[in-house]
């Protein structure tokens, strides 16, 4: 049994010379990406399932990503958090949820 979640938004780009190795290293994976009309990853779309390694498989593309990119994930427990792309590395940053005071 896995681990529901959901993709509740990102902001995501890779280079038209780095598309076909994108492809060829997420072929399997629950993730569709869409392309521009320069052929550029212009966003991607969650189709699944959590597969216990997406923080794996987002480390192994970060190279290629442009920085300042992101994925914004829900958790089935309420957990939020971001994988944010920065200089050819993919770090998982949790969210942090304050309620004001009343």
């Amino acid at each position: 049994m896995g681990y529901c979640m959901e993709m509740k938004g990102s902001k995501f780009f890779v280079p038209a010379e780095h598309t076909g190795l994108i492809f060829a290293m997420t072929k399997g994976q629950p993730y569709d990406f869409q392309l521009d009309s320069d052929g550029n990853i212009s966003e991607l779309e969650f189709t699944g399932e959590k597969l216990g390694s997406d923080f794996e498989l987002f480390q192994s593309i970060a190279p290629y990503v442009q920085d300042g990119s992101y994925i914004w994930m829900l958790g089935e427990d309420g957990s939020q958090w971001r994988w944010v792309f920065q200089s050819g590395i993919c770090k998982e940053v949790k969210a942090k949820v304050e309620w004001p005071d009343e």
